[in-house]
């Protein structure tokens, strides 16, 4: 006999419902049933609970773990979100110090010894440096030849007495010259000079201006170790220069050239004895002006040291090297150029020289005089076969005196900024220092003269130029933040909040990238189950469950 209660009964349908009840899989519902939200959450829910369960950061897998309350999940949730706006806020501010102070200049040393830098150059600019006797016999004949008239004698004459003490910033001075048109006009009668031979040959010589010189306290041929330079005060007598060919090529083959001393104070430099006859001496042009700078710097300002005086210059170097790791910034960020970096905008200098904050202001200052005259003054600027410049001739000394307000003063770009400037015309030099600067502070002290001190009553001053200290501090300017160190501090930031690593971030990207492309692929592959039809026999008869 065969029970009804022992015949099988028919199974709930896998994928659809009796009575508005759900089948066994409770994700798959009608697909007309709920918003995309909801289906795109019920979606992805399987997916985001095995990456909590298997993410390295601390506190995720908490959120997905079956074992967890639900308010257990939520102060870890919490917790979570609260970490994570540290370590952003940490990282943002980390962030803003790497972008906004990325250059420091800290003391690298405070007992750098003096003599591992070179001696300051040294140029002496007499304001009586013409020989006027030359200038009036011998340089006529010489330049002009022996039949040369009268009117161009005296034009020859007066011009180059006008500008006898040259300087660009001062060519003020030639105001009596200019006033006079008939002399401005004949001015083109002189052109064919080369007015950088007509200075050396009219200036004073050597022997004609030092008495005695001392080097390091030992007596020194002052006409060996001091040779001729033009600069931008004209035509000077320079120490310890490394400007023209013969320098340059002594300071390849001798190491000790420019030259060093170990020594300080009065005596231990250069001391000289600068004597002109009186008879040489014109009214209203006393005194020497002195300039101090790098050796392989062209010009620097001047100051000037009185006749009859003894005039002790005390200097102190500051010397700044930049590490080579600032390349990765632009110089507009670290505020100097190396020497190499010629590409750059900011680059300004003469060919063949080494780059200088001096020597980029004097090329600015050239290219002013360029812009307005069109010319080049070689006596207060270099002279290149590498510079297509037409050299200034004798009448374009005419624009260079109108322009002489434009030529007497420099501004900074930024200058406007702080300072109420009263000069509309001015010559504008925005200069980058070099990465390896030297910079000589100088302190002046003048007094009288014994004239005991030389066996001549002429005008005589005495010059002495020394170290003030035996040490010297050395400046040293770095990167505060290298992108590796703001990498190294992330890391770390990361891993005190929220205790992850770089493999975290891959394995962040892995699973939202490639993971979820393969986990939403397969889902896709996943056929429905075609419903089969269960066939049970008991004895003669089957019961066949009918599909609705």
């Amino acid at each position: 006999m065969i029970y009804p209660l022992e015949l099988p009964r028919a199974r709930r349908p896998l994928y659809r419902d009796y009575g508005g009840k759900s089948g066994l899989i409770q994700t798959q519902q009608d697909a007309r049933k709920g918003s995309r939200l909801g289906k795109l959450w019920h979606f992805m829910l399987p997916y985001l609970k095995d990456y909590a369960a298997e993410s390295s950061v601390h506190g995720i897998r908490y959120l997905a773990d079956p074992k967890m309350r639900k308010f257990e999940r939520v102060i870890w949730l919490l917790i979570l979100v609260t970490t994570s706006i540290g370590a952003i806020v940490v990282y943002v501010d980390l962030n803003e110090l790497y972008q906004t102070v990325r250059i420091q200049t800290t003391i690298k040393n405070t007992m750098l010894p003096i003599f591992r830098i070179p001696f300051p150059s040294i140029g002496l600019c007499p304001r009586n440096r013409l020989n006027w006797k030359m200038l009036e016999n011998e340089a006529v004949d010489h330049f002009l030849g022996a039949n040369v008239s009268a009117a161009q004698k005296d034009l020859f004459v007066k011009f180059f007495t006008a500008a006898g003490d040259p300087h660009l910033s001062r060519l003020n001075e030639m105001s009596n010259f200019f006033r006079n048109k008939t002399l401005t006009d004949e001015l083109h009668m002189l052109d064919h000079l080369d007015l950088r031979e007509v200075y050396k040959f009219i200036q004073f010589r050597c022997q004609d201006l030092f008495h005695t010189c001392r080097w390091r306290g030992n007596p020194v041929n002052c006409c060996e170790v001091i040779e001729y330079q033009f600069t931008e005060a004209g035509l000077c007598f320079v120490f310890n220069t490394e400007i023209s060919p013969e320098s340059r090529q002594k300071a390849k083959e001798d190491k000790y050239y420019p030259l060093r001393t170990p020594q300080y104070g009065e005596g231990s430099g250069l001391d000289l004895f600068v004597r002109l006859n009186r008879s040489f001496i014109r009214p209203g042009k006393r005194g020497i002006n002195v300039m101090i700078k790098q050796p392989q710097q062209w010009s620097d300002v001047v100051r000037h040291v009185p006749h009859e005086a003894h005039t002790r210059i005390s200097v102190t170097p500051r010397f700044t090297v930049t590490d080579e790791r600032t390349r990765t910034v632009t110089p507009e960020v670290r505020r100097c150029i190396f020497g190499d970096e010629v590409d750059n905008p900011h680059y300004k200098n003469f060919p063949d020289f080494e780059y200088w904050f001096g020597n980029c202001r004097s090329r600015c200052h050239q290219e002013h005089v360029l812009n307005l005259c069109k010319c080049s003054p070689s006596i207060f600027f270099p002279v290149s076969d590498k510079d297509n410049f037409t050299a200034c001739r004798a009448s374009d000394f005419k624009c260079l005196y109108d322009n002489r307000f434009t030529f007497s003063i420099e501004r900074h770009p930024e200058e406007d900024d702080f300072v109420k400037n009263p000069f509309k015309e001015s010559m504008i030099c925005d200069c980058f220092t070099s990465c390896t600067q030297l910079v000589f502070d100088r302190v002046f002290t003048t007094t009288t003269l014994d004239n005991n001190e030389t066996d001549t009553e002429a005008g005589t001053m005495r010059l002495d130029i020394f170290y003030q200290s035996g040490w010297l501090i050395q400046y040293q300017t770095t990167m505060r933040f290298t992108f590796v160190e703001l990498l190294a501090s992330f890391g770390g930031i990361i891993g005190l909040f929220l205790g992850a690593s770089l493999l975290s971030a891959f394995e962040l990207a892995y699973y939202f990238s490639i993971g979820l492309y393969l986990y939403i692929h397969g889902k896709r592959k996943l056929k429905k189950p075609e419903p089969r039809v269960l066939t049970i026999p008991f004895g003669q008869r089957k019961i066949t469950p009918i599909k609705f």
